[in-house]
């Protein structure tokens, strides 16, 4: 069962961000992907692969987000910089919503 974890940091442009405990493996940012873009609506904007992350900048309506791997806390949602609190909560709810869809 995926949950979604929100978590603070002092990370340099990450601030907040949504963890998908449960789905944070390297192979599993591929299907994140796929749920955002095909069943969500998101547009990749940029998408990078290194050799211990994943990065992908994504947007949806107004709003531009980023979806990361990394091994040492697998996948999740974050900003690129620092955002409002309805930024936030709009983030949270995208997380959400791709966690019932992984359910």
């Amino acid at each position: 069962m995926v949950k979604v974890l929100k978590k603070k940091t002092q990370i340099s442009n990450i601030y907040t961000y949504f963890e998908f405990t449960g789905y944070d493996s390297w192979n599993e940012f591929d299907k994140l992907i796929d749920i955002l873009t095909n069943q969500m609506g998101c547009i990749i904007m940029e998408k990078l692969d290194g050799i211990y992350s994943r990065h992908c900048i994504l947007r949806k309506g107004v709003f531009e987000f980023k979806l990361i791997y990394h091994e040492d806390f697998g996948n999740c949602l974050c900003s690129q910089d620092k955002k409002d609190n309805s930024f936030y909560e709009y983030l949270e709810k995208i997380a959400n919503e791709v966690a019932l869809i992984l359910a």
